[in-house]
């Protein structure tokens, strides 16, 4: 019974017991952190790279009708942060109807399927002068630390990445 008394007021463990009980959420805050911060990076980077290939193809870089993959490759390049780039990236050029500008962006674009063969289909129109283009562009990137902090927290799709997408409107230039 001594021993037990002796157990139950030793203090020695208070410390650890005080570790265990802070640490996992300060392991979880400082993987957010981590987490959030390359997510902001890779957002910005495909916004830059989709934005020097809009500026691009404003002023007639890539001639009068551009293929989608040299477009892919041109964000791919601009961006150059994401693995196996132009295979990951889904890229959308249309016209905009004038009438319908308030709807802009509001459409689903299909992403990349990682876990299969199939990929979305989509169209690049290059417009002819004076159309105002929509572009979209989307990819699937897997979370830097997928099981803790932000990145438990994130919509995945099956294959354990999500969707990353970024817009641009341009106005092809009159004659």
């Amino acid at each position: 019974m001594e021993m037990l008394k002796s157990f139950l007021k030793d203090e020695s463990a208070n410390p650890t017991v005080e570790f265990v009980l802070v640490a996992p959420m300060f392991f979880w805050l400082i993987f957010s952190v981590f987490e959030s911060g390359w997510l902001m990076t890779r957002q910005m980077m495909l916004e830059r790279g989709l934005d020097l290939m809009v500026r691009d193809l404003r002023i007639g870089v890539y001639g009068p009708s551009p293929t989608h993959d040299l477009l892919k490759q041109k964000i791919c390049e601009y961006s150059s942060v994401f693995k196996d780039c132009e295979n990951s990236v889904h890229l959308e050029l249309d016209v905009l109807n004038r009438g319908s500008l308030g709807n802009a962006g509001t459409s689903n674009i299909g992403c990349v399927d990682r876990t299969g063969a199939v990929t979305p289909v989509t169209s690049v129109t290059p417009g002819s002068r004076g159309d105002i283009m929509f572009v979209r562009a989307c990819i699937v990137v897997d979370p830097l630390l997928p099981g803790t902090g932000l990145g438990a927290l994130l919509t995945k799709d099956p294959s354990g990445g999500f969707d990353m997408v970024a817009f641009s409107a341009f106005m092809n230039e009159p004659l």
